[in-house]
Parts: structure tokens; sequence; C-alpha cells
């Protein structure tokens, strides 16, 4: 199929984009340009009349615009040529054209949307694969299991880094908090669930109530981030499946420990906390060796990210250094604080921080949600995570891999080309500034996002109603099936809020009715 030639059928404000797309494909393409300005607008009697000439054998099919409405198995039977819908926008045609053939293209849903679920399935697949290669024949100098009774997890060097969400401040919060948060960072991507203790202040009468309420809903090994000697020691009687940390100060506390520990290199007790890479790197060996000695079943080294502008970079030289040293030694990187004290969108960072991660072979990577700006960061570096795994099962860079982390940018521009002619001939009225608004006699509405969810509550005369959905046309559809508005100025108004909602949810925003978004 890819031999023979493809014919792209468009209109005339698209037929120079659509013809640069297209020579970006190897696949033999000729276009056909339709007298009509806008190409979504052709319509079966048009695209009949266009194709008068063409000669059904040169070609294996016809692509006609993804957002073409007329019907397709008419137009194929008519001239008889196989005829499917191309990508919404041109900037899309050459991976559509690229994989036409592991496509089922279709006469109803555009190629574009279909190239996307395909490239994710595969996405998907090959993530599974490189799960299942990495767990045969493991090699038990290099990897370990962590957890039990049903929340086992393989960790080490031969596997994607481990995504680890610490709960924050957990022993201040109600079983329902832990259970709720806990429930979302697994949803969100992660493997081990952190029980992150209070700093400065012992708390180990509450560790038995937090393992036991998430070991009751969460299948995962669950582990507790604390230097404190009384609640490693606590946390070590209730099964805890990791602890992170152990330092120079308690080391020697835990002989013969059977649990899987994060080593750092600070020894709290004598104020001792290296800085300089080769200092750090050296005294943290030493640690690992010495935890080797006292019989520690599995010891996990970690040099401790710092944040940027307080030694970021002679840190992770520490990790690259500790790698470098011993290409069996799982790592463990804490990405949390570099996100947290930074005040930028945390999605570029994580995926950064993770492309790191991967390149020194950290074998767990740490993060926590810790305030609003960086709500949804566990599902950030879980996606970057499964990206360079991805990548690294390629050999490549992580760039068209069927998944991404581009929220706000696009990997291609896709808008239609504003006619520069459509305004001949025809009145242009300057919108003006919004007048007072006028009630409507129906009611008001007063609309919030919660959760996960857009929530709006109606309140009129005959009726006081809750609209629950996830995006503004459910809901608009909702208001106008039920008759809940009697002015076009108030459903205006009503898409613009909804609308303002969705993206609002979308994006990890917060939503204000009648506040900008941005």
């Amino acid at each position: 199929m890819q031999n023979q030639k493809v014919l792209l059928v468009t209109g005339e404000l698209a037929e120079e984009l659509v013809r640069k797309y297209a020579s970006g494909s190897d696949v033999e393409t000729e276009v056909k340009v339709l007298p009509i300005s806008i190409a979504s607008f052709m319509n079966l009697k048009l695209l009949l009349k266009g194709m008068e000439e063409i000669k059904s054998d040169e070609y294996s099919m016809v692509l006609v615009p993804g957002l073409a409405r007329f019907d397709l198995h008419d137009a194929e039977d008519r001239i008889r040529i196989p005829v499917f819908k191309g990508p919404k926008y041109a900037a899309d045609i050459p991976p559509v054209l690229d994989n036409l053939g592991k496509l089922e293209l279709s006469k109803e849903k555009p190629a574009c949307e279909i190239s996307k679920e395909k490239m994710s399935e595969w996405a998907e697949k090959q993530l599974k694969v490189a799960e299942e290669e990495a767990k045969s024949g493991v090699d038990k100098s290099r990897n370990f299991e962590i957890g039990g009774n049903g929340a086992k997890l393989w960790g080490g060097v031969d596997f994607p880094p481990r995504i680890v969400a610490e709960i924050s401040d957990a022993p201040m919060r109600s079983n329902d908090e832990l259970v709720k948060i806990a429930d979302r960072y697994v949803q969100d991507g992660a493997e081990i669930i952190d029980i992150g203790m209070v700093s400065e202040k012992e708390m180990s009468s509450e560790i038995p109530r937090m393992i036991s309420t998430l070991r009751e809903r969460v299948d995962v090994p669950i582990s507790v981030d604390t230097h404190n000697k009384e609640e490693i020691e606590t946390a070590i009687e209730h099964g805890i499946d990791l602890i992170v940390s152990i330092n120079g100060s308690t080391l020697d506390e835990f002989p013969s420990l059977e649990v899987p520990a994060v080593i750092v290199p600070v020894d709290p007790e004598e104020g001792y906390y290296p800085h300089d890479p080769s200092e750090k790197v050296k005294y943290l060996i030493s640690l690992l060796e010495r935890a080797e000695e006292l019989g520690y079943r599995r010891a996990i080294g970690d040099p401790i990210l710092e944040p940027v502008g307080l030694g970021f970079y002679d840190s992770l030289v520490s990790f690259y250094e500790l790698r470098k040293h011993n290409s069996k030694i799982p790592i463990f990187m804490g990405v949390g604080n570099v996100i947290e004290l930074f005040d930028a969108d945390s999605v570029g960072m994580s995926a950064l921080l993770m492309g790191m991660a991967n390149e020194v072979g950290a074998s767990f990577v740490l993060s926590v949600e810790g305030s609003d700006k960086t709500r949804g960061n566990i599902s950030e570096i879980s996606r970057a995570r499964d990206m360079m795994t991805l990548a690294n099962y390629r050999n490549s860079v992580p760039k068209d891999l069927g998944l991404d982390l581009l929220i706000l940018k696009e990997k291609r521009r896709s808008f239609d080309p504003y006619p520069e002619d459509i305004e001949q001939d025809k009145v242009t009225i300057q919108a003006s500034p919004k007048k007072e608004f006028q009630y409507d006699s129906r009611g008001f509405f007063k609309i919030w996002v919660h959760e996960s969810e857009i929530i709006t509550a109606f309140q009129g005369k005959e009726s006081n109603i809750i609209i629950k959905g996830k995006n503004a046309e459910d809901i608009c559809q909702e208001i106008v099936d039920r008759g809940l508005v009697s002015k076009l100025s108030h459903a205006s108004y009503l898409g613009r809020e909804l609308q303002k909602a969705e993206i609002a949810l979308r994006t990890g925003r917060a939503y204000v009715q009648e506040k900008d978004l941005f």
C-alpha cells in the first residue's frame, strides 16, 4: 500500500500547508485542490465533480479532510477508489502517511485520532514487554524484591526507576486523608507509598495506625521517611517494606536489618553534612560497606539531590560518581525538593529530572505533592519515567514515543488558515465592551471545580439542581435540555465559564467563577 500513490483532497486555503507537510513523508502523494476556500466545508457533490477526471487505477486511496461531514461510503461507491478520513490538520499528515500499513483508517473517525490511539497502544505494549524482559533471568546481585503479601515489587539496576510517592506530614492526617491521597497517588502511577513523618517531632505512636490503614487500601509496598531511630524501629516492628533513610548516626542501630533501607551520607549527631561530591560519595560508600558488614539485607545509596541554588549541580555530580564507582548499587533519588523549591511549572522539570535519574541509573525516584503548584507531580514523573523506559528500549531520545508530557505546548501547531479575502463585501463589526449583565428569570448558576469534577448548582424559582460532569459540553447540553436558561446572553456566559472550569480541571489551575484563569 505504501508504494502506491495517495490522493490528498483539500481546499484552496490549506493547499500550501497540505503540500508542505505531505512532502515530509516518503509515501508518494498527489494533492487535489477543490474550488472551495475551507476544506472542511466540502461536500459529496463537490468531491465527485473534482474527481471526474481522476483515474481510479492511479491511487491506492483518497484521503479527505478529517473534519469533512459527508458520506464517504457513497463517495467510495461512486469513484471506485477507497475513501477515508485523513487527519483534521495538515501538520498531522506525515505520521498518518508513515503509518498507513499499521492503521485501520475510518470513514467516520479522523486518521489523526486513530494514529494517536495506535501509538498509545504500542507504547503501553512496549512498556509491558520491557518490564517482563527485566523480570526474566533476574540478577539478584543487582536487583531485589520489596514488599510481600500481594504487594511485591522488583526494583534495582535492571528495572525502570520505581516511583515512590510521599504523603507529607502523614501522622497529622486522618485515616480518610491518608487513603484519599494514597489512592490518588497509585492511580497516578506510584509504585511505593511513602509515609512522610514530621521533622523534629517524634511520632512513632502513629506509625501502626498509618501502616494498617494503608495496607487495607493499597496493594503496593509502603515505606517510611524519617531519620528518627524510634520511628524506624516502630515501622520495622509493624512490617514496613522500605526505610527512607538511615544515616551515619543510626546505621549501627540496626544490625542484620532485613528490610531494604536507603542510606544517606550525613551524620546529624556529629553535625557532618558533606557537600563536595568526592567527599560525599566517599563517605556514602563507607556507609554502604559498613551496612554490608552489619548484615543489611539490601542497602540503597542516596547521595541526596539538593535544590537549585543550594548545590544542585554538585549533588548531581555525586550521583554520577556513585554510579561510576559501582554499577550494581541501587540508587535512590529524591526529586521533590528540587521541584517544590522552584517557582516554575513542574512538568518540564519532572521530565528533565527523570531523564537525569535515568542516565545515572537510579532505581527509585521519590517525589511529593506538598503544595498546590506541585499537584499532579506524581503523574508527571510517572509519565516521564515511562517515556525514558521506552526511549531506552528503542535506543532513542524521548521523542515520538506514543506518549508525552506536552500539556500547554503542542508538538505540531494545528490551525485553520484565515482566509484573507473573507472580509470582502461583508460588514465588519468591532465587538463592543460588555454591557451590564441582565439576570435570567429562570434562575442563576454557581460553578466550582472540586477534585476531578465540574459542579454546577442551579437555583431557580421552581427547582434547585446540582449538575456534575467532567467537561463543559456535557453540562451545557444538560442545562439546555432541562430548559434552565431563557436568555442567549446567559447561555453565552455559562459556556464561557464552564469552558474555563474544564481548562482549570485539565491543567490544575484554580477556578473561581468570573475570575481569569491566567
